[in-house]
């Protein structure tokens, strides 16, 4: 048997270390889909509605998509709606100013709809829904109030004792397309379909939303 040199032994145990350091190969990351923009940075996030549209059931009362990508900002006065708030039907009596937090990636012109699912209650919403009000062919994201106004405002005005109700504000791409809004307003405000409004303007799901709670206890 052959003695080892030292000189090989040397050589053997620097490969033996090298294989033994050498970095594993790691898959790469998944490549992050175009979910949503923060307004601020610039970053992609994760949709700013994953969660609350199930929670408060809207996604399945108004077969709405369980993420909406973008909030609304809706401003009543001095007073910024918090999404997902009670707020008192006093307050909002006049119509909001609402504009878009985030990016869309349609081109204006743009509709805006205001709709209460819960008429006369949402144990018995035998009257679903009842819109509020309609806005089409607004220009710009930054006044989606500005428009044609379809359906005049009417502010929240829940029957006494039929618990909190929930408004809902949804803003849809008009495919680049001005439309008019014989066609599109509708010939009562109870029993709004929502479903035949998005179809009506081709839109697809609703681009923007936000919702808050009112009560007349």
């Amino acid at each position: 048997m052959m003695p080892v040199l030292p000189s090989t032994l040397l050589l053997l145990t620097l490969w033996s270390g090298t294989e033994a350091e050498a970095p594993s190969s790691k898959p790469e990351p998944p490549s992050k889909s175009r979910q949503g923009l923060n307004y601020e940075d610039d970053t992609w996030l994760k949709p700013v509605s994953e969660d609350v549209w199930k929670t408060s059931e809207l996604a399945y009362d108004l077969s709405l998509p369980d993420t909406i990508y973008a909030e609304l900002k809706v401003r009543y006065g001095d007073m910024t709606v918090a999404r997902d708030t009670m707020v008192m039907p006093t307050a909002t009596s006049e119509a909001p100013e609402v504009s878009l937090k985030g990016a869309i990636n349609c081109m204006p012109p743009f509709a805006l709809v205001m709709v209460d699912p819960d008429v006369p209650s949402r144990e018995q919403p035998t009257e679903r829904s009842r819109v509020h009000w309609m806005v089409l062919n607004a220009n710009s994201t930054e006044r989606l109030h500005e428009g044609e106004e379809a359906v005049p405002y009417s502010g929240p005005s829940p029957p006494e004792g039929t618990g909190p109700h929930r408004y809902v504000f949804l803003a849809y791409c008009q495919g680049g397309k001005w439309v008019s809004s014989d066609d599109i307003a509708p010939k009562r405000r109870n029993k709004f379909e929502l479903g035949d409004f998005a179809a009506n303007l081709d839109a697809g799901n609703a681009f923007g939303g936000t919702f808050f709670y009112a009560e007349n206890a």
